[in-house]
């Protein structure tokens, strides 16, 4: 991979992470021209496609990845500073202009390989407090096997949705979706099907007091539904907004159902 020039000393301070990261990779190089991308790879403990895309800008770092990286890493504490203020403001101002940019699309032909329920599921629950990077311990909250564990977690390194670090598993997005307006697909049905299903079997398995399993039949202008779409996907972002805000003990799913149960009069 090339990367431009970067004109600027190495010891003039750096406001925007991805310059910082550039600058990082090439004091490296410059000591040693057969320092590879895959060389900072290692001593970072990233995958190696995870650098590349930051390095090249293709990935915007999530603040609390940032924060973790800092960590590993010798940082100017003035130049920390400065990135992670600016970090900060550019997630407040995406965040006030237009809630849809914190959330990250998954391509399609990444989902087809994510499409069973517990992929999205294990990406909550590297949360949770007191998660451990066990296979053993993650399949036997989940229910799955350790098989399916084990191919899960490498499937969400692969796309870079999840990283490894100091023996742990951080999720690299506050989150991300697959729904886009308009499309469907096999592996969104699956998907969906497997959620309903999940719901079916909480009504036999799961406690009143940890569940709200209702619904409503009402009579209504079909006109409105396209906004009604938008006001449930509000809603249910709203509720992860509330419901996320704290310590995280547990992943819970949500489902919002609104189909017809009828046809057309006259049809």
């Amino acid at each position: 991979m090339q990367l431009k020039n970067i004109e600027q000393k190495f010891e003039s301070p750096v406001t925007d992470f991805k310059s910082w990261f550039q600058r990082e990779y090439l004091k490296r190089r410059n000591k040693n021209c057969a320092y590879s991308v895959r060389a900072f790879s290692n001593y970072l403990k990233l995958a190696s496609a995870s650098v590349s895309h930051l390095l090249s800008g293709k990935r915007k770092p999530s603040l609390k990845f940032v924060t973790r990286l800092f960590e590993q890493l010798d940082v100017n504490p003035h130049e920390k500073e400065l990135i992670l203020k600016s970090l900060k403001n550019k997630a407040l101002k995406d965040y006030r202009l237009n809630k849809e940019t914190r959330y990250e699309m998954i391509a399609l032909d990444g989902f087809k390989l994510i499409s069973d329920w517990y992929h999205y599921t294990i990406l909550e629950l590297t949360t949770v407090e007191n998660f451990k990077f066990d296979y053993s311990w993650i399949a036997k909250q989940l229910g799955i096997s350790v098989t399916e564990t084990r191919q899960a977690v490498e499937r969400l390194l692969r796309l870079d949705l999840l990283i490894e670090q100091k023996g742990t598993l951080i999720k690299t997005h506050g989150f991300v979706t697959n729904a886009e307006d308009g499309v469907t697909s096999s592996a969104l049905k699956q998907l969906q099907r497997h959620i309903l299903k999940k719901a079916l079997d909480a009504i036999d398995e799961v406690p009143l007091v940890e569940k709200d399993i209702t619904s409503m039949t009402m009579a209504i202008d079909e006109r409105k539904l396209p906004e009604a779409r938008k006001r449930i996907t509000q809603f249910r972002r709203e509720l992860c907004e509330f419901l996320e805000d704290g310590p995280k003990t547990r992943v819970f799913n949500l489902g919002v159902q609104l189909y017809p149960v009828s046809k057309r009069c006259g049809k």
